[in-house]
């Protein structure tokens, strides 16, 4: 079973999540259990409202599809708790077609956050206006041990929220999901 149309209070609790999540994890670079377990449950009730029982299997399918394909993905490496409770989340409120096509849009967007924070992080943003934006938004890490890439880590809840996000736009502008 898939709802027609994904409907609104599961899109604007999606993105207050990821705004919440995004924050906390550039901020302080921790996605709290206070703000995902909450988040699944509310899916799994939403979609019990909205659904019935095939709601909530449809939601709890989600939100097992989603953290799973994050880890495959990366190969158990990489992605922390927090993202994988994230994921969780995400493919909760918005169910297992848009959840899949979410995680694929985050590890293309975890790819440019990746480009852009290792170029933070080795000092290729030096002068100019690009170095005082990308400042802003990124506060100062300790430098890397040895300046090793292996041990440099991004915020990868900011990937998760901008596949969701771009996910999201396309469901809107569409109109439907039947585009998956």
């Amino acid at each position: 079973m898939v709802l027609p149309t994904l409907p609104v209070w599961n899109i604007g609790f999606t993105v207050i999540l990821l705004g919440v999540a995004t924050y906390t994890d550039l901020r302080w670079r921790r996605i709290p259990n206070t703000l995902t377990f909450p988040a699944v449950g509310l899916g799994l009730i939403l979609y019990l409202v909205l659904g019935g029982w095939k709601g909530l299997l449809l939601s709890m399918s989600g939100a097992l599809l989603a953290p799973c394909i994050l880890v495959l993905a990366h190969g158990g490496k990489g992605p922390g708790m927090g993202d994988i409770k994230l994921a969780a989340a995400i493919g909760a409120l918005v169910g297992p077609p848009l959840a899949v096509v979410a995680m694929l849009m985050s590890m293309i967007a975890g790819g440019v956050v990746a480009l852009i924070w290792m170029s933070k992080e080795w000092g290729m943003f030096g002068h100019g206006w690009l170095s005082a934006g990308i400042g802003k938004m990124m506060p100062a890490r300790p430098k890397a041990v040895g300046g090793e890439p292996g041990n440099i880590t991004i915020p990868y809840g900011l990937a998760l929220a901008l596949g969701t996000l771009m996910t999201l736009a396309v469901c809107l502008i569409t109109g439907n999901n039947k585009w998956l």
